[in-house]
């Protein structure tokens, strides 16, 4: 049923923005090589792995911040300043001298992140919001995610001229999208759901920290009065961790077997290919318990990790495949459930504790999985133990009685 609020937001308008920066934003052409090329110029899979470490510390400081930060000062402000900071992480990166240097750059890319996850999802909720059509969320949720993940395909097939390219190149094409992507951000229309979202514009510099401290508050009392929220925040943080090391071990794994850096681009295109198909089941799949529904795709993707460090190079394949698939199908229900059980003033915030939670988990990981590999003389073996985690995690839910 439609509210009598009058929206000022061309929804049709709004999408297209939202898909065109899904579409640039989702064109990261050095996810396929970054590791490879850094392991190429000496580093260690220690160093790499302290270097995504730092990834995470920034993204779990600035987090919560930023999700505030767009809560308060707008969603549209938030997603441009993250573009500018993705655009000059990416230039950093491809004159990094050194280790310092490109822990620098990525710290930068993950407070373009933080700017981004929570902010994204909240604006694109709330447009819908703004025409009480946010039971579509989850369809148009989808759409997004297949256009990233088809963008990100594409832009694995960057591997094959990786010669022609070089370790710059790359970045400075990565900088190119990311432009067009914070383009069409700022071509976006800020959704008004609240009169505290309508006072935006008129609030001083003065009132900030009274609001800061407010929105704390609330958004604790939030978590504290929805024990769903909180069990989803806690869930997707889990079941999340083996969605980027995979891939990024998997890399190293393939050029230990024999594999070329220029082929490197199959298994991410592979990859993405199975996130679509991932996300094309999530739009069918019904389940009456939430708890139950995370117990099965926590064992699939532990399975699927434990294929990635373990198996022969195709096997390994299919296991990334797996893990990918599996993790679109749970987060996309996540992610409606989440967005239905908390309101919109303090929505970027708490959507940015669900990330916050994940970095969390991935800033012991991701050096962990990286040593126990070294440690091992193969990338496989920090895999193979991750994924017996996460799957512990779902067999230990399958194990409990429901209350």
């Amino acid at each position: 049923m439609k509210s009598n609020k009058r929206s000022t937001l061309n929804i049709k308008r709004q999408l297209g923005c939202v898909y065109t920066a899904d579409f640039f934003s989702g064109l990261r052409i050095t996810d396929a090589v970054w590791v490879a090329l850094l392991a190429a110029r000496g580093f260690s899979l220690w160093e790499i792995g302290l270097a995504e470490s730092v990834f995470h510390i920034v993204s779990l400081l600035c987090e919560v911040p930023s999700g505030m930060a767009a809560d308060l000062l707008g969603r549209k402000k938030a997603l441009v300043s993250g573009g500018v900071l993705a655009v000059t992480s990416n230039l950093l990166m491809a004159f990094a001298p050194n280790l310092f240097a490109i822990c620098f750059a990525m710290a930068l890319n993950a407070l373009y992140g933080t700017l981004f996850s929570g902010t994204f999802t909240a604006l694109v909720y709330d447009s819908l919001k703004t025409e009480d059509r946010e039971d579509e969320y989850l369809q148009i949720s989808a759409n997004s995610s297949q256009i990233s993940m088809l963008a990100s395909a594409l832009g694995s097939l960057a591997s094959t001229v990786q010669r022609f390219l070089g370790f710059a190149g790359f970045y400075l094409l990565s900088a190119l999208f990311e432009g067009v992507s914070t383009l069409a951000c700022r071509w976006m229309n800020e959704p008004i759901v609240t009169a505290a979202q309508a006072n935006r514009a008129r609030q001083s510099l003065h009132d900030l920290p009274g609001q800061f401290t407010q929105l704390v508050q609330d958004s604790l009392h939030v978590l504290r009065t929805c024990p769903l929220a909180a069990k989803l925040i806690v869930s997707s943080a889990i079941i999340s961790v083996p969605s980027y090391l995979t891939k990024m071990f998997l890399q190293q794994r393939l050029i230990e077997l024999g594999w070329p850096t220029e082929v490197l681009f199959l298994p991410l295109l592979l990859g993405g290919i199975a996130c679509v198909l991932g996300t094309e089941a999530g739009r069918r799949v019904r389940f009456r318990s939430m708890r139950r529904f995370y117990a099965v795709c926590a064992l699939l993707c532990g399975a699927g990790t434990l294929l990635v460090g373990t198996a022969p190079a195709w096997g390994g394949i299919f296991g990334m495949m797996l893990v990918q698939g599996v993790l679109e199908v749970y987060l996309l229900h996540e992610s409606q459930q989440l967005n239905d059980a908390i309101p919109s003033d303090q929505r970027a915030t708490l959507i940015s504790v669900d990330s916050m939670a994940y970095s969390l988990l991935m800033i012991p990981a991701s050096p962990l999985v990286g040593a126990v590999g070294d440690a091992f003389g193969q990338a496989g073996a920090g895999l193979a133990l991750l994924g017996g985690l996460v799957a512990v995690s779902g067999l230990v839910l399958l194990g409990q009685k429901k209350r």
